[in-house]
């Protein structure tokens, strides 16, 4: 050839064989992604999974439509180009900033919301300082201060740049600084802002050693270390979609609500793939994974799961450099939680430590559930399989189960839908503390609601806790009277709150509660 050309390569593949065996043919041990996000899996992928795989998600809509990936998409490029107006070489030479998707996105499966991170980095520069590099170097050593300002200035770039596009963008009061945008099409886009400070490594230090700083990007690099164990990415991408959208229609996602986030889920699908796929002799055999050999790995996951001693043991995918930390030596974020789902990433944080005993118990009790499922239905035949699988999906939220006697109901009400949004979203960052205090300073079993409902409206939304004592001796016990009012206290100092946002509670019987939805009153809408 006299000219270089090029080609589109998704993948690398990690050909492996016995060393001491020329005779064994090499067989495909990894597949590995090239470039940052995975390709979304769709009914239309060619190379993928077996045909009639992809026609049973198709058929139970778990892919994500074109369309909706085409507006995140297309969002995210938008906001990329707007705050590289702002944040380039020529305005800045002593720090760098990226613009990163996350979670669902990246991954490639279908999810709610476009999560993003906006990382404004500081480095070595021989280069004279800017204006702009000089404004931010004043304020670093006010983290706060600093963070305020790059929010304001990100806020600046959307209002300058996307106003007709966009319904609303607002700050979150959150443990760390984020930005919600709601554009016209209802795309929601999430972007968590992180700044790093660092004076001792340059850029070109910092990116080769990107995978062993603690100051990793957050939700990038957990992603893309925990996508070197997983085998074969779209084998594990299917996987997980199918457990994240059972996980969702049982009530046991959401680590707001005490249960495991999606990149909890994302880890145990990682396990089982790492563990339990068999080597693949050819790029055929992956593109012919079929229905009854997924069906034998969601079996396997329900299996191992439910057998899982999650009381006393950590879930851990570790990299082979990974030194074993003893018990003296784990932080606080590693022994928080009742499930120790470890990360793979640096510092190797407990991705399960927004779960306290009764959420644990009742994820556990949904691993069983499905087991008495399968052993109560044939599942031999490529027909018996299909329909076990479509049988998980169709499982209901037992929310309430049968074990509890009473329920707390917070009502949230404001003037517009936007409004109100804002005042769930600050109930949901104090509801972890509330959760801890009922189990730990109340000693009371509880199940969570994972989602939110509203009435047809929009204008009113309701969010329950139901308990096992029952009504009387709930409202006279006096820890929880005070852990409630503490909680609802947390309402009265929303710096944004208006006059329009109000709240209320009420701790009712299960009967009672379930004979007022019974009642023919403005339909409910769950969220």
């Amino acid at each position: 050839l006299n000219e270089s050309f090029e080609f589109p390569v998704e993948y690398v593949y990690i050909l492996q064989r016995p060393h001491d065996n020329d005779t064994v043919p090499f067989h495909i041990a990894y597949q590995l992604p090239l470039g940052s996000v995975l390709q979304p899996i769709n009914s239309k992928q060619l190379n993928c999974v077996d045909r009639k795989l992809q026609e049973f998600f198709q058929l139970m809509n778990l892919y994500e439509t074109s369309q909706s990936y085409k507006r995140k998409q297309e969002k995210f490029e938008k906001l990329s180009s707007c705050f590289e107006q702002m944040f380039n070489k020529d305005t800045l030479h002593c720090f760098t900033h990226s613009f990163l998707p996350y979670g669902s996105f990246r991954i490639g499966i279908n999810g709610q919301d476009l999560d993003t991170v906006f990382v404004l980095n500081e480095i070595k520069s021989i280069n004279n300082e800017t204006s702009f590099d000089e404004t931010l170097h004043q304020l670093k050593y006010d983290i706060n201060a600093l963070n305020n300002y790059i929010i304001n200035l990100l806020e600046r770039q959307i209002e300058g740049n996307l106003k007709d596009e966009i319904i609303y963008y607002r700050k979150i009061q959150a443990l760390f600084p984020i930005i919600s945008i709601l554009f016209n099409d209802q795309t929601k886009v999430e972007i968590f802002v992180q700044i790093q400070i660092n004076k001792e490594q340059s850029y070109e230090q910092k990116s080769s050693n990107d995978f062993n700083s603690q100051e990793s990007v957050h939700g990038v690099h957990e992603i893309e270390r925990l996508l070197i164990y997983v085998r074969y990415p779209p084998i594990f991408q299917h996987l997980l979609t199918f457990i994240r959208t059972w996980a969702q229609h049982v009530g046991l996602y959401g680590q707001v609500y005490g249960y495991l986030s999606g990149y909890s889920w994302a880890i145990l699908c990682a396990y089982i793939c790492h563990r339990y796929l068999s080597p693949i002799k050819s790029l055929s055999s992956i593109e012919h994974f079929s229905i009854e050999e997924f069906f034998s790995l969601v079996q396997q996951f329900f299996s191992i799961f439910a057998q899982f001693n999650w009381s006393s043991e950590a879930l851990r995918l570790y990299p082979k450099s990974y030194k074993q930390i003893t018990l003296s030596e784990k932080s606080s974020v590693y022994n928080r939680g009742s499930m120790r789902i470890i990360s793979p990433s640096p510092p190797y944080n407990n991705a399960g430590r927004s779960t306290i005993n009764s959420t644990r118990d009742l994820i556990i009790q949904g691993f069983q559930r499905v087991l008495q499922l399968l052993n109560t239905i044939n599942t031999i035949t490529y027909e018996d399989k299909s329909n076990a699988l479509k049988q998980i999906l169709e499982l209901n939220n037992d929310f309430p189960n049968e074990k509890t006697k009473s329920l707390l109901q917070l009502t949230l009400s404001s003037e517009n839908i936007y409004e109100l949004d804002e005042w769930i979203g600050w109930m949901k960052s104090r509801l972890a503390h509330f959760i801890n205090d009922c189990e730990e300073e109340c000693h009371l079993i509880i199940q969570t609601q994972n989602s939110i409902e509203y009435r047809s409206n929009k204008l009113e939304a309701f969010y329950s806790i139901a308990f096992q004592l029952d009504p009387e001796t709930l409202i006279h016990h006096r820890n929880f009277s005070y852990c409630l009012n503490q909680f609802l206290d947390q309402f009265n100092l929303y710096p944004n709150r208006k006059e329009t946002m109000k709240i209320s509670q009420k701790i009712i019987s299960i009967h009672d509660w379930k004979l007022e939805r019974m009642q023919p009153k403005p339909q409910r809408i769950r969220k």
